[in-house]
């Protein structure tokens, strides 16, 4: 799931810029892949996608003045997820948001994953991930859960 779900935010954060004008007003764009055998390392324990699928929307967006954004989020549907002896559900959304400024060719970018991995029990784990880039490039990284992503 990580290595689709950053591979596809990534490259939406790169070419933004280089989207023509007539595209950027076109409708969302809808996809939903498999995600069966990616992987969530949590420490001791590691999670493998047993089943499921991702849905993701994005969209771009250009005003009169030339400036861009693009937004995107993606969320699993039916994710379940094995550690060798137990199910798991994986809910939750993953979400990126960027602008860029025609005149100064930056913009703040964000990109943030909040996903919970259920167990009888109830919550297992988490990815808990906000990334945030200001215009002036300022980094600012938080990662709350206790899963890689």
């Amino acid at each position: 799931m990580k290595r689709l779900l950053v591979g596809a935010v990534v490259a939406a954060a790169l070419l933004v810029g280089l989207i023509p004008a007539a595209w950027a007003d076109d409708p969302a764009v809808h996809d939903e892949f498999s995600v069966v055998g990616d992987v969530f390392d949590c420490g001791d324990t590691v999670y493998t996608i047993t089943s499921g699928t991702v849905k993701s929307v994005e969209h771009i967006t250009e005003a009169a003045n030339g400036n861009t954004s693009v937004t995107g989020t993606s969320t699993p549907v039916g994710v379940v997820a094995s550690d060798g002896s137990s199910t798991f559900r994986i809910v939750g959304a993953v979400w990126f948001g960027a602008s860029f400024n025609v005149n100064t060719g930056t913009g703040p970018q964000t990109f943030t994953a909040k996903l919970q991995i259920i167990g009888a029990g109830g919550k297992a784990d988490s990815v808990n991930v906000t990334f945030h880039v200001s215009p002036n490039g300022d980094v600012n990284e938080f990662d709350f859960g206790t899963c890689e992503f």
